[in-house]
């Protein structure tokens, strides 16, 4: 399977309908299905069913995909060996210190590394669907500022408002900031860089006839689900939906173009090569979410009907070299992606 070639000026990587599906649709429709099934999203909580869709076949899954871009990839590991083995030994000896110190801190810590990561994914979008603008520093600022503002006003209003009514990872996760007066300061200000992104756009297109499609789509993705997902609502059902298929599945949709781009690799990206990304990434996700619940939770033994009489390990320095274990993948994940699109200079994946 070939990409097809871009047949406009727009600054699709390589197949405008599957980056479409694949990469900007999933912060579009998500919101959507919320807004017209209201009733049904308000009124009922993450279930078994939404948990194996949402959390194990997207949000854990994802975090597996780095292994095809990087681990798997025999050239892009042979150059960076040393870094993909040194970051996860360095991340689980630095995990396991933090959590024999404080659990809770090292959950809190965890928390803001994957905010960070995932404002930062949102980030890297709109650059590579910008890259082919020829645009001043005041231009690349505005941008800049606009997509940070998507995520990071809906981020204060979490901690102003929403600490106790949600979390990212455990319960009280993130730190609390209530009662501090600056609600006004902080509405004003995400107003003010949306009217300022939207006449710069204006100008923009018209200067150069032409309105960039899957930038503004980014964009706009990105502000509808972080604000309907935290502000408008404040439900875990709708808070995951919107936050882990936004994530997820552009990224792995990534890891398919790239691999369908780089014609020296050895994984095919055909239909039976998707069929064997897709199995390996369930395969794997299945199994580190059976050692989260039979050694940490035990919150869906429904799921994972194994060793139900074990009782959660309760020793301190069993949960520390357990549970820095298990999230070593994540942790490693949020890591590398730093790195992940700046590592390859292979002229045959130029994305």
């Amino acid at each position: 399977m070939t990409s097809a070639q871009p047949t406009s000026r727009q600054p699709w990587l390589g197949n405008a309908s599957r980056e479409t599906w694949l990469i900007l649709a999933p912060s579009l429709l998500p919101v959507a299905a919320v807004l017209i099934f209201q009733k049904y999203f308000t009124q009922h909580e993450v279930t078994s069913l939404w948990w194996i869709v949402l959390v194990l076949c997207i949000d854990v899954s994802h975090v597996y995909s780095t292994l095809f871009r990087l681990y798997w990839d025999r050239p892009t590991f042979r150059q960076y060996k040393k870094m993909l083995i040194v970051i996860p030994v360095v991340a689980f000896i630095a995990g396991a210190a933090l959590h024999f110190y404080n659990a809770g801190i090292f959950w809190r810590v965890l928390a803001y590394i994957a905010v960070y990561h995932f404002i930062r994914q949102q980030y890297g979008f709109m650059r590579l669907y910008s890259r082919q603008e020829k645009a001043g520093s005041w231009i690349r600022l505005i941008d800049s500022a606009a997509i940070y503002n998507a995520t990071v006003y809906p981020l204060l209003y979490w901690h102003l408002h929403l600490t106790q009514q949600l979390s990212w990872f455990v319960k009280g996760d993130f730190i609390p900031l209530p009662g501090l007066p600056i609600d006004p300061i902080l509405t004003a200000i995400f107003a003010a860089i949306i009217i300022l992104y939207c006449i710069k756009e204006v100008v923009v297109s018209y200067r150069n006839r032409l309105f960039n499609i899957p930038k503004n789509m980014i964009m706009a993705g990105t502000y509808l689900s972080w604000y309907v997902g935290i502000i408008t609502f404040q439900g875990d059902l709708i808070f995951t939906l919107l936050n882990v298929v936004a994530h997820g599945i552009p990224y792995m949709g990534l890891i398919w173009i790239h691999g369908e781009k780089k014609a020296a690799s050895t994984f095919s990206f055909g239909i039976k090569g998707i069929a064997m990304f897709v199995v390996v990434l369930l395969v794997l996700a299945y199994t580190e979410e059976t050692f989260w619940d039979v050694f940490v939770w035990k919150d869906h033994t429904d799921i994972f009907p194994f060793f139900t009489q074990q009782a959660p390990l309760e020793s301190p320095v069993l949960l520390s070299i357990i549970v820095p274990l298990l999230v070593l993948p994540q942790l490693t994940h949020y890591v590398l992606d730093g790195f992940i699109w700046r590592f390859s200079k292979d002229k045959h994946a130029n994305i």
